[in-house]
This record gives C-alpha cells, structure tokens and sequence, in this order.
C-alpha cells in the first residue's frame, strides 16, 4: 500500500525534530497585528507579545482558508504523488481550521484524504499527532485509510493536555476570566492550571507562586492526575522560559519512567493567547 503522510496546522506547535524526521506536512495559521496579517512562524514569537503590550489588544489568530487548505493538499500529492494523506486538525471548538479542511478536502476521494477533529490544540494536538505517527509507521502499509483514521481517532479520549501561563493578563483579554477575578488573581500571585477537555477549554486547580518555584509541582500533579502511559511526555514552553528549568524537567520525567521526554516551544499562534511565559504538559493516557 502507499505510505500515509500526516498533515496539520502550525498550531499544534511541533518542532522541525519531530515534523522533518516523520515526514509531517505543517500548513501555518494566521495572526494578525492590526490591519497586518502573517502567517505563524514567519516572524519572531515575541513580537506577538510586544503588539499586546502596546496597544492593549491580543493579535487576531485565524485559521488558514479554503484555498490555503486546497493547495496545501496538492501540493503534499505533487511531492508524493502516491501518498495517502491523514490531516490532523486543531480542535473544532477552538477553531475553524476543522471545518475548512473537511470542505476543501472534498475535492480529493476519501481514498486518498481523511481529515480528523483532534479535539485538542498546541502539545496536546502535537502529542496526538506523535501517536498517529507511530500507528501510521505501524499498520500504514497493510491497513485502510479508513482503518488507520478509526484507530487514530480513538486514541482522541486519552490525549490529556493542560498549561499554566505566568501571567492572567491575556486570559483577561480574550474575555476568558473577568476583570475582578484577574485582580484577586494578580494580587496574589494566583495561577489557574487550564485543560484541554474534549476539545474546550477548563479552569481547574489553582497555584500560587513563580513558575520557576510551581514546576515540579505542575508536572507532578499532571502524572497524578492522568496516570498517563509512560512512553512519552510532551513538555510545552513559553520563548521565555529559562532552559534550565527545561532540564530539570526532562530529569523529573525521566526520574518518574517517561522513556521520552520532548520539549516544544509554543509557536505565535498560541502564544498570542498565553503570553511569553507558559509551562505546558501533554501526554497520552
């Protein structure tokens, strides 16, 4: 059978270690500054951060159109003209990246392209994204499109995926916390730990204090919360994140018996939501 190629949007913030070894075909979303539109990774992430902070307003993150999705398509069928393609897209309630993928996936037979509501973003896409990989190298060549598209989707459920951003001041913003509870919040040095949860987004423990000081902490409550397999963990950083802090991460996981620990820093789309500073964790359950 011809070999599966994974597709997917900048948004699920892969970096070149996994995407160009794997072969992952990455279409970049938009953020716009003002009247001015980019696309994800053409600029340097700070700048998204910089706009925020001189005009008191978030960029505009969008998804890529009708036609961006068409070419992108036949352009992975003009580089591997026997190719089947699967395209794992950002979750549907977060976006509309989902939808524009399934119209304009219409002019190629199912045969040949399946596009797939990943019901997550960022990592937690990214980590959904590594085990499509692995059941594609798996069973690609001697399963359906259609088989291996099940199989992918029903590892959706078990993907657990949750960040914490340093500062409340983009959740404020995008209208996602209101303004009394990001005073109360920032008065006290208060940090919501934020889930991705069938494909929305949820509030849920709280922590007080840097994230240099909550780190362990955070990912020790994420393993004990999602009793996640041990295969790999995703870990999800903010440009401004010091590596050092990185490091001591990789060595918790590895301590607790992840066989894999990989490091994505998150790209302009999502850290125009969350800011510079953001710890994030994902893995699959």
């Amino acid at each position: 059978m011809n070999r599966i190629i994974i597709s997917t949007e900048s948004g699920s913030d892969l970096p070149w270690k996994i995407s160009v070894p794997n072969c992952i075909e990455i279409l970049p979303m938009h953020v716009t500054f003002g009247r001015k539109m980019f696309y994800d990774g053409e600029f340097d992430v700070a700048e998204a951060e910089q706009f925020f902070k001189e005009s008191n307003r978030l960029p505009v993150t969008s998804a890529p159109n009708l036609g961006e999705y068409s070419a992108h398509f036949r352009k992975i069928f003009r580089k591997y003209p026997d190719c089947r393609i699967i395209h794992i897209a950002y979750s549907s309630k977060l976006s509309v990246s989902y939808q524009n993928a399934v119209i304009a996936s219409k002019e190629f037979p199912p045969s040949r392209l399946q596009v797939i509501d990943s019901r997550s973003g960022s990592i937690g896409a990214g980590a959904l994204i590594i085990k499509a990989c692995e059941i594609v190298s798996r069973l690609g060549k001697n399963h359906s499109l259609n088989e291996c598209v099940s199989i992918i989707c029903s590892q959706r459920k078990n993907v657990c995926c949750s960040f914490v951003p340093d500062s409340l001041d983009y959740l404020k913003a995008g209208g996602r916390i209101s303004g009394a509870a990001h005073f109360g919040a920032s008065m006290l040095n208060i940090k919501p730990c934020i889930s991705i949860e069938n494909g929305v987004l949820e509030s849920g423990k709280k922590y007080r204090g840097s994230l240099y000081r909550i780190a362990d902490s955070l990912l020790s409550d994420f393993v004990n919360k999602n009793k996640p397999s041990k295969d790999f963990i995703v870990i999800g950083y903010g440009y401004k994140i010091n590596k050092g802090l990185l490091f001591s991460l990789k060595r918790q996981a590895h301590k607790m018996g992840f066989k894999k620990s990989w490091c994505f820093q998150i790209g302009s789309a999502v850290t125009s939501h969350t800011g510079g500073e953001c710890i994030g964790f994902a893995a699959i359950k």
